[in-house]
């Protein structure tokens, strides 16, 4: 009996085993790596989307603290300290009372007017000023209120506005690849992303392609409260699909 051959072919044996191992652990390692990459990418990718779209808002109060004149329908601030409304957003206002938005006009470099619902108004005015805010202007106004009226302290508040989301999804599809490194997504993944109203409904589609059915697709969906131009509040949800 050839018991060297015997050793040899169980040696071989052995190192064809091993190195099938070797090969199918690598091939197993790889795919675990990939299946980890896009878990923890979605949540990156949700967090990056939504600091892509978030600004931060300044917001101060104007006290209307006595009743305007027979036929005044503006009131006249002036003298507006530049700690409290920058000279370079007095272009992006927004003059709120309660959910209605009030029209203003740039009189001067130190003067706003504001247009208000009637005649004997008195009340609390909302002033919010941001880079993302559209100016709801009207140059017809004239015979303010000349009297004086209070501003109260400046707040920031961090919003995600919904001009930025439709932004962020036309990049999306005009281009990808570019969109893609400036998220700080891998080149080979690939990702859609939808934000969806309080009802589920999709507003916002920013698809790049049906998600494949013979790989692992990470979907995960977030809450997420978003203004408009006119400074309205919307919830809803963010949800993203990545392969």
């Amino acid at each position: 009996m050839n018991k060297r051959g015997s050793h040899v072919g169980v040696v071989i044996s052995f190192v064809i085993f091993v190195t099938f191992l070797v090969f199918l652990y690598t091939i197993i390692s790889s795919l675990s790596v990939k299946e980890r990459e896009k878990e923890y990418m979605v949540d990156y990718l949700i967090a990056n989307l939504m600091n892509s779209s978030s600004e931060t808002i300044s917001t101060l109060v104007l006290n209307v603290n006595q009743p305007t004149g027979n036929n005044r329908y503006c009131i006249n601030i002036q003298s507006i300290d530049i700690e409290q409304i920058p000279v370079e957003y007095r272009d992006n206002l927004l003059f709120k009372y309660g959910d209605q938005a009030l029209s203003y006009k740039l009189q001067n470099i130190n003067t706003i007017w504001v247009k208000i619902p009637q005649e004997h108004f008195q009340g609390i005015i909302l002033v919010q000023f941001s880079e993302s805010i559209t100016p709801n202007m009207d140059e017809t106004m004239s015979g303010c209120d000349p009297h004086p009226y209070p501003m109260g302290d400046i707040k920031e508040i961090t919003n995600i506005f919904e001009s930025m989301l439709y932004e962020l999804a036309e990049m999306h599809e005009t281009n990808y690849e570019e969109f893609k490194e400036f998220l700080g997504l891998s080149p080979d993944l690939d990702f859609n992303f939808y934000v969806l109203n309080a009802e589920r409904e999709i507003v916002i589609s920013a698809v790049h392609a049906e998600p494949p059915r013979s790989e692992s697709v990470y979907v995960e969906e977030v809450p997420l409260q978003y203004v408009d131009e006119e400074g309205n509040i919307y919830f809803g949800f963010l949800k993203v699909e990545i392969w």
